[in-house]
Protein backbone atom coordinates (compact mmCIF):
# COMPACT_ATOMS: atom_id res chain seq x y z
CA UNK A 1 0.00 0.00 0.00
CA UNK A 2 1.39 3.61 -0.83
CA UNK A 3 2.49 5.31 2.07
CA UNK A 4 1.54 8.56 1.69
CA UNK A 5 -2.21 6.64 1.69
CA UNK A 6 -1.26 5.24 4.86
CA UNK A 7 -0.83 7.78 6.59
CA UNK A 8 -3.96 9.65 5.31
CA UNK A 9 -5.76 6.42 6.61
CA UNK A 10 -3.68 7.27 10.24
CA UNK A 11 -2.39 3.24 10.37
CA UNK A 12 1.25 5.54 10.41
CA UNK A 13 1.53 8.84 12.60
CA UNK A 14 2.18 11.64 9.94
CA UNK A 15 5.71 13.11 10.36
CA UNK A 16 5.63 16.07 12.61
CA UNK A 17 7.75 18.98 11.56
CA UNK A 18 8.64 22.52 13.40
CA UNK A 19 7.60 24.54 11.05
CA UNK A 20 10.09 27.09 11.94
CA UNK A 21 12.59 25.23 11.62
CA UNK A 22 11.67 24.41 7.96
CA UNK A 23 10.77 28.00 6.62
CA UNK A 24 13.74 30.22 5.59
CA UNK A 25 12.70 33.94 6.29
CA UNK A 26 14.45 35.88 3.37
CA UNK A 27 17.62 37.90 4.59
CA UNK A 28 16.01 41.09 3.97
CA UNK A 29 13.16 40.20 6.13
CA UNK A 30 15.13 39.17 8.81
CA UNK A 31 16.99 42.46 8.87
CA UNK A 32 13.72 44.35 8.56
CA UNK A 33 12.31 42.10 11.49
CA UNK A 34 15.41 42.80 13.76
CA UNK A 35 16.08 46.32 13.14
CA UNK A 36 15.07 49.47 15.04
CA UNK A 37 16.53 52.24 12.87
CA UNK A 38 14.30 52.74 9.80
CA UNK A 39 16.43 54.53 8.14
CA UNK A 40 19.62 52.24 8.84
CA UNK A 41 17.68 49.57 7.04
CA UNK A 42 16.64 51.53 4.02
CA UNK A 43 20.31 52.57 3.45
CA UNK A 44 21.14 48.64 3.49
CA UNK A 45 18.02 47.71 1.25
CA UNK A 46 19.44 50.63 -1.38
CA UNK A 47 23.04 49.14 -0.82
CA UNK A 48 22.34 45.26 -1.76
CA UNK A 49 19.55 46.20 -4.44
CA UNK A 50 20.57 47.72 -8.29
CA UNK A 51 17.54 48.89 -8.61
CA UNK A 52 17.02 50.43 -5.47
CA UNK A 53 19.91 51.94 -6.06
CA UNK A 54 18.47 53.53 -9.42
CA UNK A 55 15.36 54.36 -7.45
CA UNK A 56 17.05 56.49 -4.87
CA UNK A 57 19.16 58.06 -7.15
CA UNK A 58 16.32 59.40 -9.46
CA UNK A 59 14.43 60.70 -5.82
CA UNK A 60 17.49 62.14 -4.59
CA UNK A 61 17.69 64.70 -8.09
CA UNK A 62 13.75 64.99 -8.44
CA UNK A 63 13.45 67.72 -5.85
CA UNK A 64 10.05 65.81 -4.66
CA UNK A 65 8.36 64.53 -1.37
CA UNK A 66 8.67 60.89 -0.81
CA UNK A 67 5.06 60.51 -1.32
CA UNK A 68 4.63 62.10 -4.57
CA UNK A 69 7.78 60.86 -5.72
CA UNK A 70 6.43 57.05 -4.77
CA UNK A 71 3.22 57.83 -6.75
CA UNK A 72 4.57 59.20 -9.84
CA UNK A 73 7.09 56.28 -9.62
CA UNK A 74 4.89 53.47 -9.09
CA UNK A 75 2.70 54.55 -12.03
CA UNK A 76 5.04 55.47 -14.39
CA UNK A 77 6.11 51.51 -13.33
CA UNK A 78 2.35 50.05 -14.19
CA UNK A 79 2.18 50.04 -10.67
CA UNK A 80 -1.04 51.88 -8.80
CA UNK A 81 0.18 53.14 -5.54
CA UNK A 82 -2.54 53.06 -3.54
CA UNK A 83 -3.35 48.97 -4.34
CA UNK A 84 0.45 48.59 -3.21
CA UNK A 85 0.44 50.16 -0.50
CA UNK A 86 -3.40 48.39 0.52
CA UNK A 87 -1.42 44.89 0.05
CA UNK A 88 1.42 45.95 2.67
CA UNK A 89 -1.51 46.57 5.49
CA UNK A 90 -3.21 43.33 4.54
Amino acid sequence: MNSLYQQLQGSQPLPQQNLKSSYRIPPNLKTFLNSSNPSELIQNMVNSNPKMQNAMQLFNSSGMTPKDFFYQYAQQNGINPDQFINSLMN
